[in-house]
């Protein structure tokens, strides 16, 4: 109560209501630029342990991995902005709630309505915000992760190959497979390699290899020794074969431009609108439901931190914690379901959306109910009261 006392003293010259609509806004902004970079650490400490391993095994240069983990940053905004105001909101208002503050503000004239509107204003810029990654960032960040790695899969160095590893190229519909590699002189012993082209599946089986390098033009080369190639038709026997060689040659950099072909996280967001294929519908939902749940989350957020104020600020972020998660869930099981047509389009994904507006009706309807409630029996209570006081007095 002393900080908004504290406040109001300061700026005298201001309206009161506006002294504290931005002392709120304050206490509930501070928070949430902590919580978005803690939250950002923790993503990039946990995609770099997840795609370290690609620079390892070789299929990505360690200067390309740091721009694949910023550009997959880039797509987790859209879920990390909303709970870090969520969670920003929890601990500001919940601390202000633990210090009285809340009530001091009250007692200026300033309502729980007032601080939801409040709330409620920072949490819709913070949507726009959201709608403008989902609906275009994500998109283009999603290309440009798909043009990373299909580039890496063309030019896929051997000197970097790890023995006992399937290394699989979508570009060049080939997966290559190499039982030990010599650290000294980098050959490759026992070489399995499966490609297709024509609808024929061919696979290469060598003794060694090795890969050689054009000093004039760069391309690169595989020189296998003592082959064998199986062919396996799709159509039959008569597709079958083997043919032994003593040498073979194959090219190992891109013959022609690499194409990324169609991608539904990378589709513009206008032509997923047209779209009526399962997993675009389900995918343009998800792109406008996040500006949406940014808001929800906000709102459910103020009545999470007004509940039981005697209880700890910890407490509360615990339980705030665990209704996100569930909702997150829902909210990916509902995509889910929309992309294998167990759900329409309509409802698609929204019936979560839906769920969680009723629990924040019936969150913010508790209260009243609580309070008229105990409005028509407080006559039964004074005349409880006085009656075991004095037996002979009637109740009022």
């Amino acid at each position: 109560m002393r900080y908004l006392a504290f406040a109001v003293r300061r700026r005298r010259a201001e309206p009161a209501e506006l002294i504290i609509d931005g002392y709120i806004a304050r206490e509930v902004l501070k928070p949430l630029l902590t919580i978005t970079v803690v939250l950002i650490v923790i993503f990039v400490g946990y995609s770099s342990g997840r795609y370290l391993s690609y620079a390892v095994d070789g299929v990505l240069q360690v200067e390309t991995l740091a721009s694949f983990i910023f550009i997959k940053m880039i797509i987790a905004l859209e879920v990390l902005l909303p709970i870090a105001l969520y969670l920003s909101i929890v601990l500001g208002l919940g601390r202000l709630e633990s210090l009285s503050e809340i009530t001091a503000a009250r007692a200026c004239g300033i309502g729980n309505g007032r601080v939801m509107r409040i709330v409620v204003g920072i949490a819709i810029v913070l949507a726009l915000l959201v709608a403008c990654i989902s609906m275009f960032a994500r998109p283009l960040a999603y290309e440009k992760s798909y043009w990373i790695k299909a580039q890496a899969e063309a030019e896929l160095e051997l000197d970097r190959l790890k023995s006992g590893v399937f290394y699989d190229s979508e570009q060049r519909q080939r997966t290559i497979f190499v039982d030990d590699v010599d650290q000294r002189t980098g050959r490759l012993q026992r070489v399995f390699i499966r490609g297709e082209r024509g609808g024929i599946i061919h696979i290469i089986y060598a003794q060694s290899g090795e890969q050689k390098i054009d000093p004039t033009t760069g391309a690169r080369s595989l020189i296998l020794t003592d082959v064998h190639v199986y062919f396996l038709g799709r159509h039959g026997a008569k597709d079958k074969g083997v043919a032994a060689f003593k040498q073979m040659t194959l090219g190992l950099s891109a013959a022609q431009p690499i194409t990324l072909g169609y991608k539904r996280k990378a589709a513009p967001t206008v032509e997923l609108a047209r779209s009526e294929a399962p997993m675009d519908i389900a995918e343009y939902q998800w792109r406008l439901s996040t500006p949406v749940s940014t808001v929800l989350l906000g709102v459910l957020a103020v009545i999470l931190s007004r509940a039981s104020p005697r209880s700890s600020r910890y407490t509360k972020t615990i339980g705030a914690v665990v209704l996100y998660a569930i909702y997150y869930n829902l909210s990916a099981m509902a995509k889910t379901w929309v992309e294998t047509e167990v759900v329409g389009k309509f409802p698609g994904i929204w019936w979560v959306q839906c769920a969680l507006v009723l629990v924040i009706a019936i969150l913010l309807l508790i209260p009243r109910w609580t309070f008229r409630r105990a409005a028509k029996r407080r006559p039964t209570l004074v005349g409880a009261v006085t009656g075991a006081i004095d037996p002979g007095r009637q109740a009022l």
